[in-house]
């Protein structure tokens, strides 16, 4: 149960049981033991990055585990050929600024330059740049999204964490339950629209593995995020490695050499899952790869990018380059930062880039990531439109799993492996819940 604002508390003067016992779960400061590499993710592209970043940004909307989409920021309205996101009344950025039509127009103009999910969650609206850029010298508190094509899936898509409204850079810029007090600390919002959340504050502490699970075991943290997790959640964080079109003989070389089950065991662990098609297993993809041709030789140098911060891409990348050596190739490891690769591949650096990214939970919407991951826009058009057509969800999942095994010899994108959240609570949390992105929503926990 939320807790209502507390201006409304004090003018109750004789309040009931129920409301006693609300107030009783009030109070406290949420303390969550981070690993570095979480605390470094300040985008939330990993599940883990995404649960610390929903505190002081939170998304457009909640998707529940059962697909039901539930307003925070904003609701939706549907017409023949548009969607309407109604922003609501009292949503303001930490400046004091209120959230309208024109700052959310911004906020995911800067969201489509840095991410590729942004990108592909927008694809499906017509000309979607000239429409934000239109919309952002706008007023009022409806943001209009005219169709390309139809697409059933763009409202639930709406609630991904990479669309969440943020003023300027860096997630303390959002609108959040918590506002930020400090670089690791934030205070609980009376005027959130959705509601106060019930501890007063949280504090975030960046801990070694060992240290953290010791906080958590000692109920000096209540949450613990970047070990542990559980294998049956959903695993969408996929990890992709994506080439030039003049980059494809490296990925011949180097499938049939490619264990994705090793990858897993021995260099991201649980909970995680290899990945032999465009979809995870989670999402109905093939949980066995296809049998592949004897290895062949190569020769050359090529270049590798990835994400710097992720240890588990890191050791990924150096099995590649192993993997590539041995078949008579040089490859040269090129780190970058989140931002800094995203943005580098797009202009042309690298041969080949290893690429993570949260997947919504739809498989029509998750393979609109992968396309947009291929980078050819023509064809992620020719491939959406027909699957938005399809108006019944299991015939569209059905007709986008079909698609996307027809699809996974001719895109320039090999998938690897799939990983779910790695966290840890305290057994003494309470209304702790799992989204359709498996992700855990904070705010409404409370602990006797």
């Amino acid at each position: 149960m939320r807790r209502i604002a507390l201006g409304l508390l004090l003018v109750t003067a004789a309040p009931s049981d129920a409301t006693a016992a609300a107030r009783a779960h009030d109070g406290g400061t949420l303390r969550l033991a981070v690993l570095p590499e979480v605390r470094a993710d300040r985008w939330g592209d990993t599940p883990e990055g995404a649960v610390l970043r929903s505190l002081v940004a939170a998304p457009l909307c909640h998707l529940e585990a059962g697909g039901r989409v539930q307003a925070v920021l904003a609701s939706t309205q549907r017409s023949a050929d548009a969607v309407s996101v109604v922003l609501r009344t009292g949503a303001r950025f930490p400046s004091g600024t209120p959230l309208g039509a024109a700052e959310l127009a911004r906020a995911w103009t800067r969201a489509i330059e840095r991410s590729p999910v942004a990108r592909a969650a927008l694809a499906p609206v017509r000309d979607a740049a000239a429409t934000l850029e239109q919309q952002a010298r706008g007023r009022g508190g409806t943001l209009v999204l005219p169709l390309a094509h139809p697409w059933p899936d763009l409202e639930s898509t709406l609630c991904h964490p990479a669309l969440a409204p943020i003023a300027g850079e860096g997630p303390g810029g959002g609108i959040g339950p918590y506002a930020p007090d400090g670089a690791d600390r934030g205070r609980a919002v009376p005027s959130f629209p959705d509601g106060r959340p019930h501890p007063d504050a949280f504090a975030v502490t960046a801990l070694s593995r060992r240290a953290a699970q010791r906080a958590l075991e000692t109920r000096t943290a209540q949450v613990l995020l970047g070990d542990g997790g559980e294998p049956s959640a959903p695993a969408l964080l996929a990890t992709y490695l994506v080439s030039r079109p003049g980059s494809r003989p490296l990925v011949a070389l180097l499938e049939p050499r490619l264990d994705r089950a090793a990858l897993v065991r021995s260099f991201v662990g649980a909970p995680a899952a290899a990945m032999p098609g465009l979809l995870p297993p989670a999402l109905g993809g093939p949980e066995r790869g296809a049998a592949s041709g004897s290895p062949g030789r190569g020769s050359g140098t090529a270049v590798l990018m990835y994400a710097a911060d992720r240890p588990a891409q890191r050791a990924v990348a150096q099995r590649l380059q192993i993997l590539l050596r041995d078949a008579g190739v040089q490859l040269t490891l090129a780190p970058r930062t989140p931002e800094a690769l995203d943005r580098d591949w797009r202009t042309g650096q690298g041969d080949l880039a290893l690429r993570s990214v949260l997947l919504p939970p739809a498989p029509a919407a998750a393979l609109a990531v992968v396309l947009e991951l291929a980078g050819d826009a023509s064809a992620s058009r020719r491939e959406l439109a027909p699957l938005g057509a399809l108006a019944d969800a299991g015939e569209r999942a059905a007709r986008t799993r079909e698609r996307a095994l027809q699809l996974s010899a001719t895109l320039p994108v090999l998938p690897l492996y799939a990983e779910g959240l790695r966290a840890r609570l305290d057994p003494a949390l309470v209304d702790v819940r799992r989204d359709g992105f498996g992700l855990w929503m904070l705010d409404d926990a409370w602990w006797p």
